[in-house]
Parts: C-alpha cells; structure tokens; sequence
C-alpha cells in the first residue's frame, strides 16, 4: 500500500494526489464521489473517486489528510481487464457490515455502459492497526451494452436495523436499481436479469446517478443527483431526494410524485460560487446529520471537484435540508443558546430553490421592509416568514436558524428549499 501522507484543508485538492488523467473531464482529479464513515475510533473517513482508490482522515470533518490507498495500482487487474480503457477507480462507498468494513468501487469510463462494481473489505480502517489489511473480494455487479437497463457504478449499500442489507446503483440508462445484499459476504443475495427500479429519469438526458440510501425514524431516504456532473462552471448537478416507508419504496417527494417517474425533491443545486453540487453521501454521526459531496469552485476551476461537507437538517415534516459548507471559520458546533428576534434583524439575501436572490429587511417589531402585510418570528431556533398573497392565500417560509447565526436553511410549504444569508445587522 501506498504510505505518501499529503495534508488538505476542507475545500482543497491533493496536489499531485493523482495523475492528470482524462484531462478534458478531470475525472479522477480533485476530491469527487465522496464517501464518508465514523469510524470506531472516533475518527472520520472519507474514501474519494481516484487511482487505487484514496482514503483520507479526520477527527473534526474540517482537516482532512490522506493516509493510504486500497490498491497499490490504479485499477485492480481484474477490473482492468474487463475494462481496459480505464485509468482509475470511482464512486466508492464504505460502509460497516457485521462488523468488517466493506468498500466497494467502480471502475468503467466515461459514458459507457460496460462497467463493473467490485468490493474488498478489512476488519479495521485505521493503517497503523496490526488487522488493517484490504482483501479484495471481486466482482458485485456488471453491465453490459445491449444486454443491461443500468450502468453498474455508483453503488451504495445501507445496513438496516434488523440487519438486512440493501444495494442501491446505476447511473443515466435505467435508473437507480435495488437488491439485497448479504452481509456476511458484502455482495448480493440473488443475481437477477432484471433488478427493480426505484427511481429513474424519463425525459431528456435521464441523468439520474449518485443514489444513496438512509433511514431516519419510520421513513428511508433516497438521495440521487440529477443533470450534468463534470462541465466546470457549466455543470447543473444538482442533490433531489425522495422517501418511502420501505427501503425497496416506493419513494416519493414533497409532491407525492413517485422517483421512478422522474420525482425527487430538491436538497441542494448552483449557489453563490459552487457548481456542480452533488454525488452525496449522508454521515449521521454523534456530531449530527451532514451531508458529504463535490462541487467546482468557479473562483479555483482548476481544483476540478473539491470536497464539501455541509450539516444536514430536518424540517418538522421529515425533510431534509443542508446549511453552509463547513471550514475552518465555520466548524462543527452546538448552539450556545436560543436566538433572540433582535440577533435576527438586519438584511438578508433570501432564495427559492437557489434561484434568484433578493434582499429581505427584517426590521424590529416582527415587521419586513416595504411588505406591509409581510411579518417575521423566531422561536425554538427557527425563523417564520409569512407571506400574504391575494385573497386567502399565504405563503410561510419555515427555516432553521445555523449555529453561527447569520445563515438559515429551511422550505416553504410547497417544499421549495428558501435559503438566507444575513449579509448585515
């Protein structure tokens, strides 16, 4: 294995962490296809699309340091052999089942169709353990051109708390597939012809890819990227989510609009200088929810896709939305106590959607400048704004107030996601 240790900060690339292959997509540059697990050292790790698959650590989800690779080659020779134009690994994800820890990966090229998924596994993560070594366990799935509905790649795989095991993969073509798998073995119970479908994309493009499985409470969620991943500042990636009550769905989003006929509900698309948000996964750690993904930074394109991690809320309906990227001016913290209306007042730029901004003036007295009918509260750590319309109409923005206090995330009640940033007192 390879020991060349390469310190980052959030938000930065390895430098020279990978070669420069496909330089036109950048494919395998940057940090991109994030895959995050606590570990049982307290420790966090995050496993990331490149050459011999890269793995990284850190204790607080802001510093992160590269600490090895699964392979000491770019591909695994059986991968490479079944697809010889690749150059390197994508898409894994790392998860603990029974008790070992299992990563699978990707390996294909871009825009094809014949790829393979394959899994190795090790009993601990940590390198300078005596047990830390990575087997290699072989092929999971495969695709083939004129034989397949789906591309085998982007899997992830959720333990639930009966301690069955669900795969969810695919990307573009049929959509995002389901199938149990065995946790003993870390591949799947039965192979099939046909896998069931959970969501897909029926128009356009039908870019669907970057599926990742959760459960909170009585419903699983299931998180997909749509649009264009890897276009630099022209990329329109973007996070939607749905949710069923059983992890094979059906999921559904805020509308009730199955995922398998093209629903989803957006989490998180093109804001302020990020581009490109998206192939995420969900860390639901003692620090809390986050969520982990890639995103271009148009101010430094030539990072390729970075690493974001962004803290993750709920609404009180049970849906998920994401506040602003950690750093290390903005770290992982509690609430040092209850928002006042009077911390709140100043302006804001407010967004539906992540679309246009405007500037919000919240004034004392639970008044909104030049909006008249308009009034605005706080309590519990959460904002209001209500908005009259005509008639009976009214439209409430219900928003999360972050612990830093100059930031809200949170939806309306047609499930728009409205986001703030106080930008003055």
């Amino acid at each position: 294995m390879s020991k060349s240790i390469t310190s980052l900060i959030l938000l930065l690339i390895v430098s020279g962490a990978v070669s420069p292959v496909f330089a036109v997509e950048g494919v395998l540059q940057g940090m991109p296809d994030p895959t995050i697990i606590e570990s049982d050292d307290g420790q966090f790790y995050i496993f990331a699309t490149g050459q011999g698959l890269p793995i990284y650590r850190s204790a607080d989800l802001v510093h992160w340091t590269m600490i090895d690779r699964i392979f000491d080659k770019p591909v695994p020779d059986w991968a490479k052999q079944a697809i010889p134009q690749t150059e390197g690994i994508w898409a894994p994800h790392i998860v603990k089942l029974n008790g070992k820890y299992y990563a699978y990966y990707s390996v294909s090229s871009f825009g094809s169709q014949r790829s393979v998924t394959g899994v190795a596994v090790n009993k601990t993560l940590d390198p300078a353990s005596p047990d830390y070594k990575w087997t290699d366990l072989g092929l999971v799935v495969e695709s083939f051109p004129d034989r397949d509905d789906f591309n085998a790649i982007d899997i992830a795989v959720y333990q639930d708390e009966d301690g069955r095991a669900y795969a969810v993969w695919g990307s573009h073509w049929g959509g995002i597939k389901f199938a149990e798998i065995n946790p003993d073995t870390g591949k799947f119970i039965a192979k099939a012809q046909r896998y069931p479908t959970v969501a897909t994309r029926l128009t356009g493009s039908r870019a669907i890819e970057g599926a990742f499985l959760i459960r909170r409470g009585e419903y699983y969620y299931l998180f997909v990227s749509f649009d264009s991943c890897c276009n630099g500042a022209e990329s329109t990636y973007k996070v939607m989510v749905g949710r069923s009550q059983k992890p094979e769905g059906p999921y559904v989003d805020f509308e009730d609009k199955p995922m398998t006929q093209g629903g989803g509900t957006l989490v998180l698309a093109n804001n302020d200088n990020w581009r490109g948000p998206g192939h995420n996964s969900v860390l639901q750690s003692k620090m809390g929810n986050f969520m982990v993904h890639h995103t271009y930074d148009t101010c430094h394109l030539d990072k390729h896709r970075i690493l974001q991690i962004r803290p993750m809320y709920w609404t009180q309906d049970g849906w998920p939305v994401v506040g602003q990227p950690l750093s290390p001016a903005n770290p992982p913290r509690p609430y040092a106590g209850r928002f006042t209306a009077e911390q709140l007042v100043g302006s804001w730029r407010m967004s539906v959607d992540y679309g246009q901004e405007r500037i919000v003036d919240l004034i004392p007295g639970g008044r909104i400048a030049n909006h008249r009918r308009a009034s605005w509260s706080v309590a519990n750590n959460q904002m209001m704004l209500t908005w009259p319309g005509d008639g009976e109409s009214t439209s409430i923005d219900r928003c999360i107030i972050e612990p830093c206090g100059t930031s809200v995330i949170g939806r309306n009640q047609n499930g728009a996601v409205i986001r703030g940033i106080k930008i003055c007192n």
